[in-house]
């Protein structure tokens, strides 16, 4: 198993309502760089990932659940959007010269796609569990998730320390038993 290493460039950049965070991650021997931007409209937030070539956009109502996603990708010739009507999400575009059309059925649970920023209210809530939705982007169909708090942990990152709260996700349900990750939250503001 590859082990995960992400490190955070706090380095906030409040422009025009945006904040950008960027970020270190190493996979095994291999290192890249991307950033993060939060920006806010009236009535939608947009959690915006940039990585060379890569873009994906999620577009946020006030609550954290996702309302519509974009991915483009030219160097792999990715271009899809998906939109949540309902307890339905439309996905549509093109991925490898293959050309997507399907929709996914979920149920009440909420739609999270970016983990990263959708999961940071729950850390700092008084829940325990939740369920939500995401889409695999690997084979264009809806996962049902789950994520458990895990009680805090003291993390260091280039040498500055932060109070965490950790929250465990995985598949929901007895895939659960099969695949785990972590996710550490500030808990000063998530």
């Amino acid at each position: 198993m590859k082990k995960v290493l992400l490190t955070i460039f706090f380095l906030p950049i409040l422009l025009f309502g945006e904040t950008t965070n960027n970020y270190k991650i190493a996979i095994g021997e291999d290192i890249y760089y991307s950033s993060f931007s939060i920006a806010k409209t009236d009535s939608l937030i947009l959690y915006i990932y940039r990585h060379e070539a890569e873009e994906q956009i999620n577009y946020y109502n006030q609550n954290g659940t996702t309302q519509k996603f974009t991915h483009k990708d030219s160097t792999n010739n990715i271009d899809l959007i998906a939109i949540k009507d309902g307890k339905k999400i439309i996905l549509k575009g093109i991925s490898c010269e293959n050309i997507i059309d399907t929709v996914i059925k979920i149920d009440e649970s909420p739609w999270k796609q970016s983990m990263s920023y959708s999961l940071s209210e729950f850390a700092l809530s008084g829940e325990e569990k939740i369920e939500y939705w995401i889409i695999r982007l690997d084979k264009f169909k809806g996962k049902k998730m789950q994520a458990e708090k895990a009680g805090t942990e003291d993390i260091t990152i280039n040498d500055k320390q932060y109070h965490t709260a950790k929250v465990k996700i995985s598949a929901a349900g007895l895939r659960s038993k099969f695949w785990s990750g972590h996710y550490w939250f500030e808990v000063s503001d998530g």
